[in-house]
């Protein structure tokens, strides 16, 4: 049995959206026809998505918020909840799936089960915040997993590493001041969403880097604060929020990675791992909307955590 953990949905088509949008049922479908054409999807333990009630997300998020998510969501066809984000009739259905699908991965590693797991799901979270649905998302699904992992009786701290081209606002809001939880965020700068990046917390780690900065630059930005953070906070498990969107192919941002970048980035996650909380990971998709850059990417990245 592999060693690593692969949650997807039950349906890719659930959280439906409008033609042209970006954040489409199609990047799900690339990531799975990659690992299949190249024979990796055969050494991995594939499971569905179990879903959550949505009282667990009152974790992360204000009560009321949630309610009236709930409320606005339609029953047919779909409204924006903000005008980046459509809320569909299926909406809510994909979204209590992509945040159970953390909860799914914590049991199933921090149990010894499975080393570590990726997170193949939609909407995508890290820019959700406590009260506001923000670029494509409704639901932090990542911090929604540190909180849970936080209750595992040999979980006191959790890093979580956020690589996407956008900075993870919504994460560092609802854990900005905590000294359980340290978020690492590498991001474009000044870009999207241009909120959290002068933060002074801590347990806050910003990394900005500028548009067009390439592989060699960018991992020796990266490399030295990353270690040094994970070093110095030692945590008992590392979540990933993995945004391709960095790849110089992608429309949504301007830095200039390659997929080998994303390799890297995982083995240098796995060796911190290794070093402090016993090689647990969980990762779980962000953004990344050049399907094919997605699916060459997401496949280094999942290679890695496989040990190949």
């Amino acid at each position: 049995m592999s060693s690593t953990l692969f949650i997807q949905h039950s349906h890719f088509d659930q959280h439906s959206v409008p033609p042209n949008h970006p954040e489409s049922p199609l990047r799900n479908l690339a990531v799975e026809t990659r690992l299949r054409q190249t024979g990796l999807w055969q050494d991995l333990n594939i499971q569905n998505a179990q879903s959550v009630n949505r009282e667990l997300f009152k974790l992360v998020h204000k009560a009321g918020y949630i309610d009236q998510l709930y409320q606005i969501s339609p029953a047919k066809g779909m409204i924006l909840a903000d005008p980046d984000t459509p809320l569909s009739f299926d909406t809510l259905k994909a979204t209590e799936e992509a945040a159970g699908s953390g909860i799914q991965a914590i049991d199933l590693v921090t149990s010894g089960q499975y080393q570590n797991a990726f997170c193949a799901i939609r909407p995508p979270g890290h820019h959700a915040e406590p009260n506001k649905t923000m670029g494509f998302c409704f639901v932090n699904n990542v911090a929604l997993a540190a909180q849970y992992a936080l209750s595992k009786a040999n979980i006191n701290k959790v890093l979580i590493f956020d690589f996407d081209v956008h900075q993870g606002n919504g994460t560092i809001e609802i854990f900005k001041d905590r000294d359980d939880v340290m978020v690492i965020s590498s991001f474009q700068h000044p870009y999207y969403p241009n909120s959290h990046w002068n933060i002074k917390s801590e347990n806050i780690i910003n990394i900005p880097i500028e548009a067009e900065t390439a592989s060699t630059q960018f991992r020796r930005l990266v490399e030295p604060k990353v270690i040094k953070a994970a070093s110095m906070f030692k945590p008992d498990l590392i979540l990933i929020s993995a945004g391709f969107d960095a790849h110089t192919d992608d429309p949504m941002g301007e830095l200039d990675l390659i997929e080998d970048d994303y390799y890297w980035l995982t083995k240098l996650t796995m060796s911190l791992a290794k070093d402090h909380s016993q090689g647990r990971i969980i990762s779980m998709l962000e953004g990344g909307y050049n399907l094919e850059a997605l699916a060459n990417s997401a496949h280094e990245h999942v290679r890695a955590l496989t040990g190949k």
